[in-house]
């Protein structure tokens, strides 16, 4: 039987150097508790992504959410990959879209993206909630089932929640997340 503190000792990076507490803690859990999360805490969330940095200010994101049991939230599991449809235990699943122009200039949208995604990712963090970011998933039938502004592109689902309880996970799930996933460390080079 396999409690959230095993989870945690085998997903929990393990930084060769001082980093701030919600990257120490962060990993992306395959499995959540439906619980609801406090509205306060999604503004906090939000926020957070808000103040992101972005190329020129311009911001070229906009993010779409759902809470566990709306109709959007199982439209959005509905157009995930089978294999991530544990997301469907998350407390609300987010939509993470680009906009590419932006007053009719180009933008750096999907960096910018991923910083606004990372700052939303770190204050879940920071509040007790954990994130998982997917990309596989039909974006066309994303746009087909839910409303998004024509200049919003879908590039990422977010699960979020708190983590879940492992001992009612299903055991291939639970295979994949006791799997060990080490981190490079040769990915920076001093130059002269």
């Amino acid at each position: 039987m396999t409690t959230q503190e095993e989870i945690i000792k085998v997903r929990k990076p393990r930084p060769d150097h001082p980093v701030i507490k919600e990257i120490a803690n962060r990993f992306s859990p395959r499995h959540f508790l439906s619980e609801e999360i406090n509205i306060d805490d999604i503004n906090s969330i939000f926020e957070a992504a808000r103040f992101a940095p972005s190329g020129w200010n311009y911001q070229p994101w906009y993010f779409y959410w759902s809470k566990n049991g709306e109709r959007s939230f199982i439209k959005m599991v509905a157009c995930l990959e089978k294999y991530n449809r544990y997301a469907q235990s998350a407390s609300v699943l987010v939509v993470g879209c680009f906009i590419k122009q932006f007053k009719g200039k180009k933008s750096y949208y999907r960096h910018d993206l991923g910083a606004a995604v990372m700052s939303l990712v770190l204050q879940a963090q920071h509040l007790g909630y954990y994130c998982r970011q997917m990309g596989e998933f039909d974006g066309s039938k994303l746009k087909e089932l839910l409303t998004f502004d024509k200049e919003h592109h879908p590039f990422v689902i977010i699960a979020l929640g708190k983590l879940g309880d492992y001992i009612r996970i299903d055991k291939n799930l639970l295979k994949r997340e006791m799997e060990q996933k080490p981190r490079k460390k040769d990915f920076v080079k001093k130059l002269d």
